[in-house]
């Protein structure tokens, strides 16, 4: 990840709360200077002392404006730092040459750029600064007059030990947080990115890419029945399963790519300089080496196609893993978009019912109760609740005056009502891969008794999707508000349904609803 900036939250606080340490030292050295050149006012050049001291406390007010934020997050941190270690270092330079030279004691004034430089400079700005305050030292301490050669000498090498010291501390700080960093952004158990370092390091690819234009795809990743491995052979296999599935990934992924734990069994790769076609086979070739020991499910979202941002990507991202694991369709595939579409009139015909924007998601909420009671599971209970979702959608060819008449429909109006299912089913048809559900949704009005339509189909005849789809239809359709009536409650709706089981529908259907519904309230 050659490039690419991590901002550290911890390490940007302690770089501005260095800033405000190295004001207020800036005041005290300026107070002590000022004491020391008043109490040896009778020798030379002391006025100038408390001015270059001056400089010190000016230097301390004009910092104390600054905008640390922006310095700290500018790409010119370091050079300001280095430059005020610089300033400091000038100013001791040219009081100790004013003072005498090397005898006098302002030359301890360089050891504090050193210690201040070793506790929040990076290594390499430690190892400059120590640098120019021992050239600084031996240049000022000559110039201040006849040096003593022993005491320079003397006073050189102390101060190239503490600045060896500093170093060492400087180093260590440079290790220690990028110890603690990885620390803080890896997942303990299995050694990859936890979901803050993943989210850091997506961000500052995505800041790349936005300046050069460079592709980035991001891949979810979810195990596929985790939750049984720890049920049924606890939760040190399901640790050991998921420490082996990062070691498998990290075989199949490039040195650049990152893989993290988000959570759980939840996973993302982040792989960088590499477009939505690629990123579909690297996740298929994933799926491939991890379905030796469990199976897989993802969902890919390319940089800019489906987002600019990183909450954009994980979105787009996470609803195909949605759609792969419910198995609607391949998280590869074409017909996403018209899905998008067909989902979008659902949605739109929801608005323009009487029965507000949320119909058909809570008919394929019911649904779904239903027909897992039913038996149904996998990717047939996915594509029955899809069912649901666009079980009205022919209504998008009814006019408003019909969809909401405050009143009973005439026969001419009911007649046009009828051919909605029918509508629904050719619209369907236009998405590949939804074949299954166009005979579910053409015969979701059908009543068990033979009295429905489009077709008149009776009992067994009816698929039992749309046995399913009628009675959680119904329920929603009596239990919400219309213009011609008041919704009812569940207990009244539910006796309803029972009163026609039967007639208009299945008994098993209205009593596996009941069973789902008291199981939601008891939860």
């Amino acid at each position: 990840m050659q490039g690419v900036q991590i901002v550290d939250l911890w390490e940007t606080r302690f770089r501005i709360d260095s800033i405000k340490a190295g004001i207020r030292l800036s005041f005290f050295v300026f107070g002590a200077g000022v004491t020391y050149a008043a109490g040896t006012w009778e020798q030379p050049h002391r006025l100038m002392i408390a001015a270059l001291f001056a400089l010190l406390a000016i230097w301390g007010l004009l910092a104390g404006r600054l905008p640390a934020q922006r310095i700290v997050h500018g790409r010119h941190r370091e050079a300001f730092f280095l430059g005020w270690g610089v300033f400091w270092i000038a100013v001791t330079a040219a009081l100790v040459a004013v003072d005498g030279g090397a005898g006098s004691p302002l030359t301890l004034l360089f050891f504090l750029p050193l210690v201040f430089a070793a506790l929040s400079y990076p290594l390499a700005s430690m190892v400059a600064i120590a640098v120019l305050s021992e050239a600084a030292l031996v240049v000022a301490g000559s110039l201040g007059g006849a040096p003593d050669p022993v005491r320079l000498s003397f006073f050189a090498a102390a101060l190239a030990a503490t600045a060896m010291l500093c170093a060492w501390q400087a180093h260590t700080h440079d290790l220690r947080r990028d110890e603690l960093t990885a620390i803080s952004r890896a997942d303990p158990l299995t050694g990859s990115l936890n979901r803050r370092g993943f989210e850091e390091r997506i961000g500052a690819e995505l800041d790349r890419c936005v300046r050069t234009g460079r592709p980035l795809a991001v891949v979810m990743l979810d195990l596929d029945h985790f939750k049984h491995v720890n049920d049924t052979r606890g939760h040190a296999a399901g640790d050991a399963l998921l420490c082996w599935a990062v070691e498998k990934i990290q075989t199949v992924v490039r040195p650049m790519d990152s893989v993290g734990r988000l959570g759980g069994d939840e996973f993302a790769l982040l792989l960088p300089g590499i477009g939505q076609v690629d990123a579909v086979d690297v996740a298929e070739r994933v799926r491939d080496a991890l379905s030796e020991r469990v199976g897989a499910s993802t969902g890919v979202a390319a940089f800019p196609a489906h987002g600019i941002d990183q909450d954009e990507l994980l979105r787009h991202a996470d609803s195909e893993l949605y759609a792969a694991r419910e198995g609607r369709l391949s998280a590869a595939s074409p017909t996403r978009r018209e899905l998008s579409w067909a989902a979008a009139i659902a949605r739109a015909v929801d608005l323009r019912m009487a029965s507000g924007d949320e119909h058909s998601g809570r008919v394929a909420e019911y649904a779904g109760g239903v027909a897992q009671l039913l038996g149904w599971q996998g990717p047939d209970l996915a594509l029955l609740r899809m069912a649901a979702m666009l079980h009205d959608v022919g209504k998008v060819s009814l006019p408003d005056n019909i969809l909401r008449k405050p009143g009973p429909l005439d026969p001419q109006e009911f007649e046009m009502v009828k051919e909605h299912p029918v509508t629904g089913a050719e619209l369907v048809a236009r998405v590949d891969g939804l074949e299954p559900i166009l005979p579910w949704i053409r015969h979701s009005h059908e009543h068990f008794d033979g009295s429905g339509y489009p077709d008149g189909l009776s009992g067994e005849e009816i698929p039992e999707a749309s046995r399913v789809l009628l009675v959680a239809d119904a329920f929603d359709a009596l239990t919400s508000d219309r213009p011609y009536r008041p919704g009812v409650g569940p207990h009244e709706a539910l006796e309803e349904l029972e009163r026609c089981a039967g007639q208009q529908f299945d008994p098993r259907c209205v009593s596996a609803l009941k069973q789902h519904l008291t199981a939601s309230i008891a939860a």
